[in-house]
C-alpha cells in the first residue's frame, strides 16, 4: 500500500507542470491593466501632438500673412487674398460634413488653396497645402471692410481651425486674431 502511495505522489508532481486557472487569470488581469494605462498615455500624446501642430501651423500662417501684407504694401489681407471671407465656403457646409473628404474642386478647398497661393506668393513663405491634423483647411477670415459703415472699417482678421466634429456655421476655434499693421485698411 505504501508503494502505491509513492507512485500516486509521483503522478501528482508530474501533473503540476502547467499553470492553474487562477494564475492565468492574474496574468491576464495584469496585462489588461498595463494595456489600459498605455492606451490612456498614448491618447494624451496624440492630443498634445495635434495641439502642437495646430499652434505651429497657425504661427507660420500668421507670419506669412504679416509678411504678405508688408511685401505687397497692402495693409488689408483681403487685397492679398482677393476675398473678405476665404472660409465662407467651408463654414457654410451642413453639420457633420467631413471637410477633409470634400474634393479639392469644392468651393471650400478652392477658396482656401487660392488664398494660401496668394499669401505664399506675396510673403515668400510656402504655406501652400497647410491643413489641420484632421486633414481639413484652416479658416482664414479677412474681416477688413465687412458689414461696417463705412465699408472700409478695419476689423481684426482671424485664423484658426474648425471645431471637431464639424458643425454648421462659424463654429471654429479662433487661435489668433491678426490685428491690422497700419491704422487704415485701404
Amino acid at each position: 500500500m505504501q508503494a502505491m502511495s509513492v507512485g500516486t505522489q509521483r503522478n501528482q508532481h508530474q501533473r503540476q507542470k502547467g499553470f492553474t486557472i487562477v494564475e492565468l487569470l492574474i496574468v491576464i488581469v495584469v496585462i489588461a491593466i498595463l494595456a489600459s494605462i498605455t492606451i490612456v498615455a498614448f491618447n494624451g500624446v496624440q492630443s498634445q501632438a495635434r495641439d502642437s501642430k495646430i499652434q505651429n501651423d497657425i504661427r507660420n500662417l500668421e507670419q506669412a500673412i504679416r509678411l504678405a501684407r508688408l511685401n505687397s504694401s497692402s495693409v488689408a489681407l483681403r487685397y492679398v487674398t482677393n476675398s473678405t471671407a476665404t472660409g465662407s465656403g467651408c463654414w457654410g457646409k451642413a453639420t457633420g460634413t467631413d471637410l477633409a473628404a470634400l474634393p479639392q474642386t469644392d468651393g471650400c478647398w478652392v477658396a482656401y488653396n487660392n488664398a494660401l497661393d496668394r499669401i505664399s506668393s506675396a510673403s515668400g513663405m510656402n504655406v501652400r497645402g497647410l491643413i489641420d491634423p484632421w486633414g481639413r483647411p484652416y479658416y482664414i477670415d479677412e474681416n477688413e471692410g465687412e458689414g461696417a459703415n463705412p465699408p472700409t472699417a478695419c476689423n481684426a482678421d482671424a485664423i484658426g481651425y474648425y471645431a471637431q466634429p464639424f458643425t454648421t456655421g462659424q463654429t471654429m476655434i479662433r487661435v489668433r486674431s491678426i490685428e491690422r499693421i497700419q491704422p487704415a485698411c485701404t
